[in-house]
């Protein structure tokens, strides 16, 4: 009987195993996609959006800051976007750390992280730690596609400074 139990155990666990690791996978798919959207509404549109996290409800989504439906005359407000999907990130998976222009997000309040008014935009930094993974995402301020620290074909670009290594005289 026990090894019955054990062979349907070690069957059992790494399938359980495997499609906790997919949901997390999944999930940060998403939020690179989330962000690469804030990027292009960004660069396309006249509003200001923002990034917008929820911690407890693990939500991440984008708002816009655009009129009041309720009072159009009045000021302008944030509202969910009605153009993209909610991330819902799977049970045991956070936001451990937000920032933009290197300014921390606090970690136990929902936070909006938006675009400036004249239309730039901060660059973020989000550190996802989820059961099977824990990874960083970047956006950086004038890039469109997020960075994954998981993924050695996207390391990040980091400034060298030509002088420091004796290239100021050479020609490039």
């Amino acid at each position: 009987m026990c090894a019955i139990l054990a062979l349907v155990a070690s069957a059992i666990v790494p399938k359980m195993l495997a499609v906790r690791s997919q949901r997390e996978e999944k999930a940060v798919i998403a939020v690179a996609d989330l962000l690469r959207m804030y990027a292009f509404r960004n660069a396309a549109g006249v509003q200001q959006i923002g990034l917008y996290y929820d911690p407890s409800l693990r939500e991440v989504s984008l708002w816009i800051y655009d009129l009041n439906p309720e009072n159009p005359e009045g000021p302008r407000i944030w509202q969910p976007d009605r153009l993209s999907n909610v991330v819902e990130l799977p049970e045991g998976m956070f936001i451990d750390r937000a920032a933009a222009d290197e300014a921390e997000m606090p970690s136990s309040d929902a936070w909006n992280i938006p675009t400036h008014p004249d239309g730039g935009r901060p660059r973020i930094e989000l550190d996802l730690v989820g059961q099977e993974k824990q990874l960083t995402i970047v956006l950086e301020n004038y890039s469109s596609t997020p960075l994954r620290s998981d993924d050695p074909m996207n390391a990040a670009r980091t400034p060298i400074d030509l002088d420091a290594q004796g290239s100021s005289l050479e020609a490039w």
